[in-house]
């Protein structure tokens, strides 16, 4: 799990938890915690995550602090609710065709490869 937190747009382990947990912040995986550590000891190594949550005054990277959350999320689950979809094809009911245009992504994208940004112009680009 501590890999799929701390994923990268394109990798084959980068899904919602991924996207979702990009909007509050950026995770990265910074060490492992061996099973002798737990008791009973587990049969799974476990791992830790660094997370540090973005400003709340948006600082340029994270244009998600200024946009509808909730919007975004129900793009993210439909563009993964059909993962080797193309955006065009799992987003069909969600997104009119001009708003890929209008938000500069190629609508024979899957979802694994926008960032949580991308993920936020398409919303606005719905919107507007």
């Amino acid at each position: 799990m501590a890999d799929r937190l701390a994923a990268k747009p394109g990798s084959k382990i980068y899904g919602t938890p991924s996207v979702k947990l990009a909007w509050y912040g950026r995770a990265e995986r910074v060490g492992l915690v061996g099973r002798n550590v737990f008791w009973p000891a587990p049969n799974v190594d476990s791992a830790l995550v660094s997370f540090t949550r973005y400003a709340e005054e948006s600082d340029g990277h994270n244009i998600a602090s200024k946009a509808n959350r909730q919007k975004a999320f129900q793009l993210i689950d439909a563009a993964f609710g059909q993962r080797r979809k193309t955006l065009h094809a799992a987003l069909k009911k969600l997104v009119p065709d001009e708003a890929f245009a209008a938000a500069g992504i190629d609508p024979t994208r899957r979802g694994e490869t926008l960032t949580i940004n991308e993920f936020v112009a398409l919303d606005a680009a719905v919107e507007s």
